[in-house]
């Protein structure tokens, strides 16, 4: 009884220090990958804004623009709830926002 009782103890002392060296190993394992360098992907100004001009003119911005064409020609020319220099507003600033790249292609060059 008491030899077993020696061995149950060794187990445990085995599995307290092997839980205290495994702590220890996760200490250092999150040191390191904290100080340790890493690949950036930082991105540019530039692509920044080529992602946000695309963001204005892609599917998804081009279906909102064409409803609130068809929306405010519906208020405007059908209903008469629309002032028409308001709905000639939205017109020239969707023109704008769709249309600006290819326009300032056309100025610079």
């Amino acid at each position: 009884m008491l030899e077993l009782d020696r061995k149950i103890g060794q187990r445990v002392f085995i599995i307290k220090a092997f839980k205290r060296k495994t702590h220890r190993i996760s200490g250092k394992m999150v040191a390191l990958f904290i100080f340790l360098p890493t690949a950036t992907h930082a991105a540019t100004i530039e692509s920044i804004l080529n992602k946000g001009v695309h963001f204005l003119q892609g599917p998804v911005a081009k279906a909102a623009g064409l409803l609130a064409i068809v929306g405010s020609g519906f208020l405007c020319l059908y209903k008469q709830q629309l002032p028409k220099d308001q709905f000639v507003m939205i017109l020239v600033g969707l023109g704008i926002i769709f249309g600006g790249s290819s326009l300032y292609s056309t100025l610079v060059g």
